[in-house]
């Protein structure tokens, strides 16, 4: 180490001391050529790169919780509040929608493409004009997941009330019974 230039330092990493780079498992022996910690930085493509800056997301859509909600996707961040909903533009929030309130959203995305449900409504995001919009076309949901490429959808169009569960405009009544001390 040189600290002969002003406080300033220098340090040279010999290359038969990275050669092996990181080790691949916490059994390896110590004292193997292996580097054990590796900070600031990422393997790809087989080279370390630095990590990407974040930047900071002002979501300050305070409604109680569960709100807001943060959806990084693919292509776009989603932030929703109870009844709006906003994508960042990359320095701001930008409001899309406002529905009416329901419970925790559920969404799944296709790149540019998002279908969302909060069990009172259903959104979806066009792939081309990137507009939000209620639908109809689609029920509404408790439990959206993508998997391998289809929608699947939990409790389509299913409403729960005090008064009992509705489902295809059928009310099936509910009862509630305690056993023991719920305090």
């Amino acid at each position: 180490m040189d600290v002969s230039s002003g406080g300033r330092f220098s340090h040279v990493i010999k290359t038969s001391q990275i050669s092996k780079g990181l080790r691949r498992s916490k059994r390896d022996p110590r004292n193997s050529g292996f580097m054990v910690n590796c900070s600031g930085a990422v393997g790809r493509d087989g080279v370390l790169q630095v990590l990407d800056e974040l930047t900071r997301l002002d979501a300050s859509v305070d409604e109680g919780f569960p709100f807001p909600q943060l959806f990084v996707f693919t292509n776009i961040i989603i932030v929703c509040g109870q009844t709006k909903i906003y994508e960042w533009d990359g320095s701001s929030l930008v409001l899309k929608l406002t529905v009416t309130a329901g419970f925790a959203w559920k969404v799944v995305d296709f790149f540019d493409y998002v279908y969302m449900s909060n069990q009172r409504v259903a959104v979806v995001r066009d792939a081309g004009s990137k507009a939000y919009s209620e639908t109809f076309d689609l029920p509404t949901a408790r439990a959206i997941c993508n998997f391998n490429g289809q929608v699947l959808v939990g409790a389509p169009d299913v409403t729960v009330s005090a008064t009992g569960v509705a489902f295809g405009g059928e009310v099936i009544p509910i009862t509630v019974t305690q056993h023991g001390d719920w305090t």
